[in-house]
C-alpha cells in the first residue's frame, strides 16, 4: 500500500508571514532564460524564515548548531496533538494525553491563520509549566503551528531556553490545518548550514 504525504510546510516567498523584526524575505532574479538562456535567482531571507528548527546556539551559550545535529533527530514517529480554545498549553491539558512518540506536533487555532501574510499575536504557546512536563515525559521534539513556541510576552525567553538546554528540538511555523490528530512519520531535516542557530525545513507527514 503506498504512503499518502502531507506537506505541512509554509511557502517562502515575498509578502509571506514574518515574525516581527525578522527579515523580510526578498527574491531577486539576476539572470532569465530571454537575454542569458537561463535562470538564475538570490535570495534574503532569516534562518527563521516559515517552517524552521531551533538549534540550541539559538538561546544557548556553546549550545549545538543546526549541522552538529544528528539528521536522525528530524525524522521518524510522530504525534499530531490537538489543542482546543486555549491562550496557552498548559501542563493540566497535558497531563490528560497519553503520548505515544518522544516527538510531538501541536496543532491549535493557530493552523487557522498561519496561512495569513499579518502577524497575529494572540496565537496559542507552550508555557513553562507545560514545557517542563514535556521534558519530565521524555519528549525529545516539539513541533508548533506558529512562528514561535513561546509568548511575546516573555522577557527572558525562558520556554525556548529550556528546551533547548534539554536538547529538545522545535520545529515552528507549520500548517497542520488540514491535518487530523494520530501517528504519523515525520520528515523534516534542516539545512546543512555552518555556524547557524537554525534552518527552514520542508515538513512532511506520512502514514
Amino acid at each position: 500500500m503506498n504512503n499518502k504525504f502531507y506537506d505541512i510546510s509554509l511557502n517562502i516567498e515575498e509578502g509571506m508571514l514574518s515574525f516581527p523584526g525578522d527579515t523580510i524575505p526578498k527574491f531577486n532574479r539576476i539572470k532569465n532564460i530571454i537575454d542569458d538562456n537561463y535562470n538564475l535567482s538570490n535570495m534574503k531571507v532569516s534562518v527563521h524564515v516559515g517552517t524552521h528548527v531551533d538549534a540550541p546556539s539559538h538561546f544557548i551559550k556553546n549550545g549545538k548548531t543546526i549541522e552538529e545535529i544528528s539528521p536522525e533527530r528530524f525524522l521518524g514517529d510522530v504525534q499530531v496533538i490537538e489543542i482546543k480554545n486555549k491562550k496557552e498549553i498548559r501542563k493540566r491539558e497535558l497531563e490528560k494525553i497519553e503520548f505515544y512518540s518522544n516527538k510531538i506536533l501541536f496543532k491549535t487555532q493557530n493552523s487557522n491563520m498561519i496561512s495569513e501574510n499579518t502577524f497575529q499575536d494572540n496565537f496559542v504557546y507552550l508555557n513553562y509549566e507545560g514545557a517542563e512536563y514535556l521534558i519530565e515525559s521524555g519528549i525529545e521534539f516539539i513541533g508548533i503551528d506558529y512562528l514561535t513556541i513561546e509568548s511575546l510576552d516573555t522577557t527572558d525567553f525562558s520556554v525556548h531556553k529550556l528546551l533547548l538546554k534539554n536538547n529538545v528540538i522545535v520545529l515552528e511555523g507549520i500548517n497542520l490545518k488540514e491535518i487530523k490528530p494520530g501517528n504519523y512519520k515525520l520528515i523534516a531535516p534542516p539545512l546543512k548550514i555552518k555556524g547557524a542557530e537554525a534552518s527552514p525545513v520542508r515538513a512532511l507527514l506520512y502514514r
